[in-house]
């Protein structure tokens, strides 16, 4: 008989922590290991290195003078029962409560005391006050969690044992240990696992900041620089379980169908040598593989839909039509502070012109591809099979059921001329009628983002294991909103926003990527199974007790996670990944897979499409609305995205930051208030070179909706010499109107500005776009009133309203409101 979740409560009811499982049959046993044992001297080097920079202290602080890091026999001293800790002490409120502990507790990461202070990001005082004087390096926290599983290492046979008849495989997963709030299931702090992770571009390299536990995104020395931000993979040997419960596995965000569905649910973990698993000596390696293949996809589907290009046969699958390996991103090597499983991307300029065989790459615009019904909207053309729109539908525009084929958004406004020269059409004032007029070659553009997976081998246990399982990898955008979680905005949105206005406040859902239910990409070699989709879920291993009532600290929450559920969930096209369908029988319902090739390209066409849009994806994506007029004027309606994340004055440039100057995030200057012929006005920029246009202000006697500049915001696109701009569908294709900018920065590459988080130190940003924390320089000026609210009726610049959080005074049309309900 297959164990479901229901015979793991039943079992949980009997009592007793097996492999980390409430109620199964196979237990460890916590005896001392020698201390010459290799698994033992990592640890031990960590906690010597640590001892005298508070840690000794802390611990001994903490057990009420029972566990000591700096004991001669320490693998003794960690296996020694806690039976009084004091958990008033910082950072460890959410440790395993009501549960007895251990300094380490063979198999279970979350009641091993000395594994949670390593890798808890809320550990950072002696427990006296003092802010500790050193940190533990990833590998040397990785190395605790290798001592937890090590220890007391299991049979293969007592792991079978405790699969019972369910499946057994070899899993990879991408892992984070997470504070309570942030864990499956409530209780306490634990690891979280998913078979999805996500690595983040960037245009430097990685930086592991040890005090937050954590690859950070932000260089507070340069606002403007976004760093690659790596994921953590490990191989376990997980079992594979129906159905769902929350208070066993998971998954953290439970959907329709989830009692039906399978998950690999972690039971041991992995890692060479003879301490792993008992009786065996495991060499085990990880692999990945990384492909982007925007450039192809686009080829062919441009040639699908009759429109022939030169670029065919074998010249798709070489660069940069195809895009492979370590170019991409590559495991860092194992021995480095990092420890293993680290999977890094590659630094890149976000775009960069194409070359093939020693020429700039180009496609040719035709006339006909230009002048098909729909395919150009605003300066980019969008590529997406499905039905022609003509009302603004929001959730139903971002085509949730359309397979996409190819890049949804193309730069074309970058011509080569017959001389050599590339001519950026974004300066001419006539870009409008030269792009709609087509008969010109384009620049291709690239970017370095990708999907794949991460797998492992190990040739001891494929000869006792037969099932081995990938995980899937995402080579995404950089998150302008790293310390905003998906899953706690949809939670927040869900439970705190008032009813009454709930459907109003996004143009789109924040709904996490955790909350989809996607397969891997089927395309790549590595074999994801369209019917295994449960690859987006979060889960955890089963956690027992009570949940935590004691609050937690600050510190211990906003921060960075590559896990689904900090993703954005809406694929229109994506921001980490987008999603191909697989149609296998009339009636069947569709069987969706995750994949990066439909993305912009470069993604920043895509990006900043977005912010125009209002923040599209509130949690990922800048919103530009406060910058450019959102009252867009498509083709035959009025779409009105509003402002959803009022960024500050200093975040649009507005402002300026004292030791840093103007720090607008896509480098183009906010409104500015200027006397124009003895008039108060609000100067908004425009497409032309170097324009401003203007609109009266508050002075002026008749209320006035400013309409942005003069082809909204999508039409100048990027008139500071980005490759960003808005499209949209050709005949079939449907979607939201899109609008974007950008900016050349020094070396000549295209690029955006920084996250919209200045420094990394100046706070978290919460719910509707304030940043907690965040001091207003002194003699900070009035803020504008923009986009036709009347003065005083809030501080736009803040992203406080009067109307709460997020809040911009807008009704359900999403139109700005004036006192009393008139349309501003």
């Amino acid at each position: 008989m297959v164990l479901s979740r229901r015979d793991l409560m039943k079992g949980a009811a009997a009592g007793g922590l097996l492999l980390g499982f409430p109620g199964l049959t196979v237990q460890y046993e916590a005896v001392a290991a020698s201390p010459s044992r290799p698994l033992a001297e990592p640890v031990a080097g960590a906690c010597a290195r640590l001892a005298d920079h508070g840690w000794r202290t802390l611990l001994r602080t903490v057990t009420r003078g029972v566990l000591d890091i700096g004991a001669r026999d320490l693998a003794a001293e960690l296996t020694k029962p806690i039976p009084d800790l004091d958990r008033a002490v910082p950072g460890f409120g959410d440790f395993a409560p009501t549960l007895p502990a251990r300094g380490i507790e063979p198999g279970n990461p979350a009641r091993s005391l000395l594994y949670h202070a390593f890798a808890s990001a809320a550990v950072l005082t002696d427990g006296h006050g003092r802010t500790l004087g050193a940190f533990p390096t990833l590998a040397e926290i990785e190395a605790v969690e290798n001592y937890v599983y090590g220890v007391r290492p299991p049979t293969l046979d007592k792991l079978r044992e405790t699969a019972g008849e369910n499946p057994l495989g070899v899993v990879v997963f991408a892992l984070d240990y997470r504070d309570a709030t942030g864990s499956v299931h409530g209780r306490h702090a634990d690891l979280c696992f998913s078979r999805t992770g996500i690595t983040r571009m960037g245009k430097t390299g990685p930086h592991y900041d040890a005090r937050n536990r954590q690859f950070v995104p932000l260089d507070p020395k340069r606002p403007f620089v976004f760093r690659t931000v790596p994921q953590r993979f490990a191989p376990y040997i997980a079992m594979q379980v129906t159905g769902a419960d929350d208070r066993l596995f998971g998954p953290r965000d439970v959907v329709s169908g989830d009692d039906d569905r399978s998950f690999w649910v972690p039971l041991h973990k992995l890692f060479p040598g003879r301490e792993c698993v008992a009786g065996l000596d495991l060499s085990l390696s990880l692999d990945s593989h990384l492909v982007n293949e925007k450039l192809k996809r686009m080829h062919l589907f441009l040639r699908e839909q009759g429109y022939p290009t030169e670029w065919t046969g074998k010249d798709l699958d070489a660069f940069p039509f195809t895009i492979n390996g370590d170019k991409i991103a590559a495991l860092l090597p194992p021995q480095q502070a990092h420890g293993s499983g680290v999977l890094a991307p590659r630094p890149h300029p976000f775009a960069n012109r194409a070359r093939f065989e020693g020429e700039w790459l180009t496609f040719n615009v035709s006339s006909d591809l230009v002048q098909d019904p729909g395919i150009l909207y605003f300066s980019s053309v969008q590529l997406i099979p499905g039905a022609v729109e003509t009302e603004p539908t929001y959730e139903e525009g971002s085509a949730p059921d359309n397979d996409r084929r190819s890049p949804e958004y193309v730069n074309i406004r970058h011509r080569l001329n017959d001389d050599g020269r590339l001519e950026d059409l974004n300066l001419d004032p006539d870009m409008d009628a030269i792009i709609r007029e087509g008969g010109y070659r384009a620049q291709h553009w690239i970017d370095f983002a990708g999907d794949g997976f991460v797998s492992v081998h190990c040739p001891q246990l494929s000869r006792e294991i037969d099932i081995f399982k990938p995980a899937f990898c995402s080579v995404a955008p950089p998150d302008f909103f790293p310390y905003v979680n998906q899953h706690d905005l949809a939670v927040w949105w869900r439970t705190a926003v008032p009813e009454a206005i709930r459907d109003a406040l996004w143009a789109v859902s924040p709904r996490p990527l955790s909350e989809f239910r996607f397969a891997g990409d089927i395309t790549l070699p590595k074999g994801f199974d369209i019917y295994d989709d449960t690859l987006t879920a979060v889960v955890g291993q089963p956690a027992p007790g009570q949940p935590v009532t004691r609050p937690l600290p600050d510190d211990a929450r906003g921060r960075y996670t590559g896990l689904p559920d900090a993703a954005a969930g809406v694929t229109d096209p994506g921001w980490e990944v987008s999603q191909g369908l697989v149609y296998n029988e009339p009636g069947a319902p569709l069987q969706r897979y995750m994949q990066a090739y439909s993305l912009g390209t470069p993604f920043l066409e895509d990006a900043k499409l977005c912010a125009a849009l209002g923040s599209y994806w509130p949690s990922v994506a800048p919103d530009a609305t406060r910058t450019f007029s959102p009252l867009k004027d498509a083709p035959g309606f009025a779409y009105p995205w509003p402002t959803i994340v009022p960024l500050t004055d200093a975040e649009i440039g507005m402002e300026v930051v004292r030791g840093l100057g103007r720090l607008p995030w896509d480098g183009i200057r906010g409104p500015e208030a200027k006397t124009v012929g003895g008039r108060q006005v609000v100067a908004v920029p425009g497409h032309r070179p170097g324009g401003l246009h203007h609109h009266p202000g508050p002075s002026d006697r008749a209320p006035h909706r400013p309409r942005g500049p003069c082809r909204d915001q999508g039409a100048g696109a990027g008139h500071v010499g980005g490759v960003l701009g808005s499209g949209h569908p050709r005949p079939g294709l449907r979607g939201p109107v899109r609008g974007p900018r950008g900016h050349r920065d020094p070396q000549g590459q295209v690029g955006v500005g920084g996250p919209v988080v200045h420094g990394g130190g100046g706070g978290r940003r919460g719910p509707g776009g304030s940043r907690a924390g965040h001091q207003e320089p002194a003699g900070r000026p009035a803020p504008l009133p923009l986009q036709g609210l009347p003065a005083g009726s809030g501080e736009p610049g803040s992203g406080r309203h009067p109307e709460g959080p997020g809040g911009d005074r807008r009704g359900r049309d999403g139109l700005h409101r004036r006192p009393g309900g008139a349309a501003a």
